[in-house]
């Protein structure tokens, strides 16, 4: 029964990738089909170029999440590795909010305006709001890394020190006759 909780990720995984491969086929046809074949006259080399830069992008995604996420099968049919949690947050979740974004910007520039194009924009944007912070601590951190870590060195000694002696008076039992 310990294998139970393996086989039904591996089922949900196989389900929300074969979910994202059909996604990927009606965006990328629709975009084909409406935006390139329909519309050729105001397709651009600059919206071709756009266009197989978001691919990329969402493409990478896409493949790093089926190498991760697709579970392995011998040939008997049993599970040998049910693959990563395609429900997990972080890396993964960020991976197909950038999918959904880039689908976005396509669909929409396929069918409404060119200008959708900055909203692919997003994805960096939103990446420096949240590397920013880290950034800037880790700068803050080594211009004052010299004086800093001398004060937090020597109050923990200083911690150290208190503590050691209340453990060396602690210790000292005078028994009286």
């Amino acid at each position: 029964m310990a294998n139970a909780s393996a086989k039904k990720l591996a089922i949900a995984n196989n389900k929300i990738l074969d979910n994202l491969r059909i996604g990927f086929m009606v965006v990328h046809l629709l975009f084909i089909g409406y935006r390139i074949i329909y519309n050729w006259p105001t397709f651009t080399t600059a919206q071709l170029a756009l266009y197989i830069l978001t691919t990329g992008v969402s493409m990478f995604m896409y493949s790093t999440l089926e190498t991760t996420g697709r579970p392995y099968y011998d040939a008997t049919g049993t599970l040998i590795k049910s693959g990563d949690d395609m429900n997990a947050e972080g890396l993964t979740a960020y991976m197909f909010d950038i999918i959904y974004v880039t689908w976005f910007t396509q669909i929409m520039v396929a069918f409404v305006s060119t200008k959708f194009w900055y909203t692919f924009l997003v994805i960096p944007g939103y990446a420096s709001y949240k590397l920013f912070p880290m950034i800037l601590s880790y700068i803050r951190q080594n211009r004052s890394g010299g004086e800093g870590s001398a004060k937090g060195a020597e109050g923990s000694k200083s911690k150290r020190q208190a503590k050691m002696e209340k453990r060396s008076n602690k210790g000292n039992v005078k028994y009286v006759r």
